[in-house]
């Protein structure tokens, strides 16, 4: 009997819709101003990284906001030779591990091997949050850096990366965390970010 109850239990908490992940961004937002800085030039661009559908979307903000900016009379994709600079702009992933029976992004094996303090927090984490019904909510960090690689000529010239940390956080205490969820403000941020590359390549664009 109690097994049913245990088993009927766990279905209702999979089906009621409030059972919600947030997500909260911590890295630093700086609002750098290039529109002083505007110069007649093309770039061409290269996608690393960018697999997932979430990143899908994330990049068309980044892409976005290269095309708005006013600093660059083309943008296209993978055509260094016709452009003024070309760019591989990356996402530099943190090890990521899917909710029960999802397949992990990466080998079971990297993380523990990169950072075995940190895998022990996650799998305590995930017990705690599975044994009591997500009052503990389940927490994972993604610590990923985006980074643009410029070349000029065909050939490297400079990277810059930037932090992209943020949290997600699932289970019943992510309902009254839901008034600072991030999750839709992915498009300001990556703007920001662009902004920020640009104005720390104000020289060399």
């Amino acid at each position: 009997m109690q097994q049913r109850f245990l088993i009927v239990l766990l279905c209702l908490l999979f089906k009621v819709p409030f059972i919600s992940c947030s997500v909260f961004y911590s890295s630093e937002r700086p609002r750098v101003d290039f529109s002083k800085n505007i110069k007649n030039k093309s770039i061409s661009y290269e996608l690393i990284g960018w697999d997932d559908e979430a990143d899908r979307r994330r990049i068309s903000y980044i892409l976005s906001a290269l095309q708005s900016s006013g600093k660059f009379s083309t943008v296209r994709y993978q055509d260094p030779t016709k452009t003024d600079v070309h760019v591989q702009i990356i996402l530099e992933s943190s090890p990521r591990f899917k909710f029960f029976l999802g397949e992990a992004s990466e080998p079971v094996s990297y993380l523990p091997e990169r950072d075995p303090i940190r895998f022990g927090v996650y799998l305590i984490n995930r017990f705690l949050a599975i044994s009591t019904f997500f009052v503990i909510p389940d927490v994972d960090r993604d610590d990923d850096y985006l980074v643009f690689r410029l070349s000029k000529k065909g050939k490297p010239y400079k990277e810059f990366r930037y932090p992209m940390e943020s949290y997600r956080v699932f289970g019943w205490v992510s309902l009254l965390l839901m008034w600072g969820d991030d999750s839709k403000e992915w498009k300001p941020i990556l703007t920001e970010k662009v902004s920020e590359f640009l104005g720390d390549t104000s020289n060399e664009l």
